[in-house]
Protein backbone atom coordinates (compact mmCIF):
# COMPACT_ATOMS: atom_id res chain seq x y z
CA UNK A 1 0.00 0.00 0.00
CA UNK A 2 2.84 2.23 1.05
CA UNK A 3 4.44 1.76 -2.42
CA UNK A 4 1.45 2.15 -3.98
CA UNK A 5 1.08 5.93 -2.59
CA UNK A 6 4.77 6.55 -3.20
CA UNK A 7 4.59 6.00 -6.44
CA UNK A 8 1.04 8.36 -7.11
CA UNK A 9 2.91 10.69 -5.54
CA UNK A 10 6.25 10.23 -7.97
CA UNK A 11 4.07 9.95 -10.81
CA UNK A 12 2.10 13.20 -9.98
CA UNK A 13 5.56 15.01 -9.47
CA UNK A 14 6.67 13.82 -12.89
CA UNK A 15 3.34 14.82 -14.86
CA UNK A 16 3.78 18.24 -12.94
CA UNK A 17 7.30 18.62 -14.12
CA UNK A 18 6.62 17.44 -17.75
CA UNK A 19 3.12 19.96 -18.12
CA UNK A 20 6.05 22.74 -17.77
CA UNK A 21 3.07 24.92 -19.55
CA UNK A 22 0.84 24.66 -16.46
CA UNK A 23 -1.22 27.74 -15.70
CA UNK A 24 -0.72 30.06 -13.06
CA UNK A 25 -3.89 30.39 -11.36
CA UNK A 26 -5.64 30.29 -14.71
CA UNK A 27 -4.31 32.68 -16.27
CA UNK A 28 -1.73 31.99 -19.36
CA UNK A 29 -0.42 35.80 -19.28
CA UNK A 30 2.38 34.84 -16.74
CA UNK A 31 3.71 32.59 -18.90
CA UNK A 32 7.32 34.09 -20.26
CA UNK A 33 6.90 34.84 -24.16
CA UNK A 34 3.09 33.59 -24.41
CA UNK A 35 -0.36 35.75 -24.21
CA UNK A 36 1.71 39.66 -23.98
CA UNK A 37 3.99 41.22 -26.35
CA UNK A 38 5.86 42.93 -23.89
CA UNK A 39 8.33 44.97 -26.67
CA UNK A 40 5.35 45.58 -28.65
CA UNK A 41 5.65 49.68 -28.82
CA UNK A 42 9.96 49.35 -28.65
CA UNK A 43 12.27 48.63 -31.03
CA UNK A 44 14.01 46.05 -31.25
CA UNK A 45 16.44 47.39 -33.97
CA UNK A 46 16.20 51.19 -33.18
CA UNK A 47 17.16 52.91 -36.47
CA UNK A 48 17.83 56.57 -37.36
CA UNK A 49 14.53 57.51 -39.38
CA UNK A 50 13.95 61.12 -41.66
CA UNK A 51 9.79 62.01 -41.57
CA UNK A 52 8.36 64.31 -43.67
CA UNK A 53 5.63 65.40 -41.58
CA UNK A 54 3.72 69.12 -41.09
CA UNK A 55 0.68 68.45 -39.38
CA UNK A 56 -0.66 67.28 -35.82
CA UNK A 57 -1.23 63.76 -36.82
CA UNK A 58 1.99 63.35 -38.60
CA UNK A 59 3.94 64.48 -35.72
CA UNK A 60 2.04 62.41 -33.14
CA UNK A 61 3.70 59.87 -35.30
CA UNK A 62 6.91 61.06 -34.82
CA UNK A 63 6.75 61.22 -31.36
CA UNK A 64 5.39 57.57 -31.04
CA UNK A 65 8.92 56.28 -33.22
CA UNK A 66 11.00 58.49 -31.00
CA UNK A 67 9.07 56.76 -27.78
CA UNK A 68 9.88 53.16 -29.33
CA UNK A 69 13.33 53.73 -29.58
CA UNK A 70 14.14 55.31 -33.31
CA UNK A 71 16.45 58.03 -33.74
CA UNK A 72 13.89 60.59 -35.67
CA UNK A 73 14.63 63.44 -37.82
CA UNK A 74 11.54 65.72 -39.16
CA UNK A 75 11.14 67.73 -42.49
CA UNK A 76 7.99 69.23 -43.18
CA UNK A 77 8.87 69.51 -46.95
CA UNK A 78 10.18 66.62 -49.36
CA UNK A 79 12.92 69.28 -50.56
CA UNK A 80 14.76 69.52 -47.25
CA UNK A 81 15.50 65.56 -47.83
CA UNK A 82 19.09 66.18 -49.75
CA UNK A 83 19.93 68.28 -46.71
CA UNK A 84 18.94 66.68 -43.63
CA UNK A 85 20.74 63.04 -45.31
CA UNK A 86 23.69 65.68 -45.69
CA UNK A 87 23.80 65.92 -41.99
CA UNK A 88 22.79 62.61 -40.30
CA UNK A 89 23.54 58.83 -41.25
CA UNK A 90 19.50 58.19 -42.29
CA UNK A 91 18.33 54.29 -42.80
CA UNK A 92 14.85 55.30 -43.52
CA UNK A 93 12.74 57.92 -45.36
CA UNK A 94 8.78 58.13 -44.70
CA UNK A 95 6.96 60.32 -46.86
CA UNK A 96 3.96 60.50 -48.80
CA UNK A 97 3.42 58.36 -51.90
CA UNK A 98 1.93 61.37 -54.06
CA UNK A 99 5.93 62.69 -53.71
CA UNK A 100 7.85 60.43 -54.53
CA UNK A 101 9.01 62.03 -57.19
CA UNK A 102 10.52 64.57 -55.26
CA UNK A 103 12.06 62.08 -52.51
CA UNK A 104 13.47 60.16 -55.53
CA UNK A 105 15.11 63.29 -56.97
CA UNK A 106 16.44 64.52 -53.32
CA UNK A 107 17.51 61.04 -52.38
CA UNK A 108 19.52 60.45 -55.58
CA UNK A 109 22.69 60.99 -53.88
CA UNK A 110 22.15 58.92 -50.97
CA UNK A 111 21.99 55.09 -51.77
CA UNK A 112 21.78 54.14 -48.28
CA UNK A 113 18.45 54.92 -47.43
CA UNK A 114 15.56 53.41 -48.08
CA UNK A 115 12.25 55.07 -48.67
CA UNK A 116 8.99 53.89 -47.42
CA UNK A 117 6.09 55.55 -49.49
CA UNK A 118 2.95 56.56 -47.17
CA UNK A 119 0.00 56.38 -49.37
CA UNK A 120 -3.46 57.88 -48.91
CA UNK A 121 -6.28 55.58 -47.22
CA UNK A 122 -8.86 55.25 -49.60
CA UNK A 123 -6.73 56.35 -52.86
CA UNK A 124 -5.36 53.69 -55.80
CA UNK A 125 -2.17 54.92 -54.30
CA UNK A 126 -2.11 52.07 -51.58
CA UNK A 127 -2.06 49.13 -54.91
CA UNK A 128 0.43 51.25 -56.85
CA UNK A 129 2.98 52.04 -53.80
CA UNK A 130 2.91 48.29 -53.07
CA UNK A 131 3.16 47.12 -56.47
CA UNK A 132 6.46 50.17 -56.86
CA UNK A 133 7.58 49.03 -53.24
CA UNK A 134 9.19 46.37 -51.50
CA UNK A 135 7.40 47.55 -48.30
CA UNK A 136 4.47 50.60 -48.11
CA UNK A 137 1.89 52.00 -45.13
CA UNK A 138 -0.81 53.68 -44.92
CA UNK A 139 -1.90 56.78 -43.16
CA UNK A 140 -4.53 55.14 -41.37
CA UNK A 141 -1.92 52.23 -40.26
CA UNK A 142 -1.12 52.02 -36.74
CA UNK A 143 1.69 52.63 -34.81
CA UNK A 144 2.23 48.93 -34.31
CA UNK A 145 2.57 48.16 -37.98
CA UNK A 146 4.83 51.22 -39.09
CA UNK A 147 7.21 50.07 -36.57
CA UNK A 148 6.98 46.36 -37.71
CA UNK A 149 7.52 47.30 -41.23
CA UNK A 150 10.69 49.82 -40.15
CA UNK A 151 11.93 47.02 -38.33
CA UNK A 152 11.42 44.41 -41.00
CA UNK A 153 13.67 47.13 -43.33
CA UNK A 154 16.36 47.45 -40.76
CA UNK A 155 16.65 43.60 -40.14
CA UNK A 156 17.33 43.48 -44.43
CA UNK A 157 20.11 45.74 -43.93
CA UNK A 158 21.68 44.80 -40.92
Amino acid sequence: MKKTITLTTLAGCILTLLVGNAFACGESLFRVGKGVAFREYSAPLPGSILVVASTETELALVERLAAAGHDVHVVSDPSEISEELQNHKIDIVLAYYSAREVVADEMSSMASATFIPIAMDGTLEISEASKLYQRSLSNEDSVLKYLKTIHRTLKTHS
